[in-house]
């Protein structure tokens, strides 16, 4: 079992380029075919002929037809890449009909996996690509594998934390998971439950039973139970750094009303904070 089709979202980011270089890679690794897909607003049909004749182009379609070249641009640089590294088996194709997030999980469903960069804060465009990458990760039929914008991770999974709640997100991720650790040298699980903390007996904890499955599956994990001082996003992220995960597992949920804008605490800290690449599933 592995991830026989990887989705990679080519972001126009200034680390757009390694992290490209990094999910290649990976591809490389896994043997996995890679669509990269880059995107675009539509520039109006008949603009370019009008120009040619004499007429105005207004301020947005030319900012449109300048996204258009870059799209292109980015497609041809990631195939550049692909064909320098020698992957086996790659497409790309520039998409300028849907929004960026509709792309994606538009096509997700006929892959394994979806790449997706951690959005710098620092940068112009931040909001933008955090409202992509949150709607990917809640609407995405597949497992997320988000990249840190911080750091450089041409080789992970070594070590891996799966964080454990018992929701349907962490079930589900810890299963999308399962080709990453059978390759994992390390896997911890680990829970965040006042009672099983105080005991500090494994057995007393759901960590035991996430522990049990995994055997099955013939991977060798070791079980945690914390109780953190602080919220559950930081100490799930200190938590990684204590047993020097390099990959982290984890659901993902939104709630209330605007659940596809909205995320919840955990997630949100981990999306935000993040230092080792985090694979999501909602």
């Amino acid at each position: 079992m592995t991830y026989p089709t990887i989705l990679m979202f080519l972001d126009d980011d200034a680390r757009a380029d390694v992290r490209n270089q990094q999910a290649a890679k990976f591809a490389q690794r896994l043997g996995s075919h890679v669509d990269g897909l880059s995107c675009h607003r539509p520039v109006p049909t008949g603009v370019g002929v009008a120009v040619a004749m004499g007429g105005f182009a207004d301020p947005l379609t030319v900012e449109l037809e300048a996204a258009q070249r870059e799209a292109a641009a980015r497609e041809q640089r990631f195939r550049g890449l692909c064909d320098r590294l020698e992957l086996a088996s790659f497409e790309t194709e520039v998409d300028e009909i849907e929004d960026a997030d509709r792309a994606i999980i538009k096509r997700a469903g006929l892959h394994d996996l979806v790449i997706l960069g951690q959005p710098d804060p620092s940068e112009d465009g931040a909001s933008r690509r955090r409202d992509v990458v949150d709607g990917v990760v809640l609407r995405s039929p597949r497992p997320t594998l988000l990249l840190p914008y911080a750091g450089r991770f041409d080789d992970f999974g070594d070590t891996a934390l799966v964080a454990w709640d018992g929701s349907h997100g962490a079930a589900r991720a810890v299963a999308d998971a399962l080709p990453l650790l059978r390759r994992a040298q390390a896997v911890h699980v680990v829970v965040f439950d006042t009672l099983a903390a105080s005991s500090g007996r494994i057995e007393q904890s759901p960590a035991q039973g996430v522990v049990q499955w995994l055997a099955r599956h013939g991977i060798r994990a070791g079980g945690h139970v914390r109780y953190p001082s602080s919220d559950i996003g930081n100490a799930l992220l200190s938590h990684a750094a204590d047993v020097g995960a390099d990959l982290l597992v984890m659901g993902c949920w939104g709630h209330g009303r605007l659940a596809e804008r909205l995320l919840g605490g955990a997630t949100r800290t981990v999306m935000e904070s993040m230092t080792v690449p985090v694979l999501m599933s909602h």
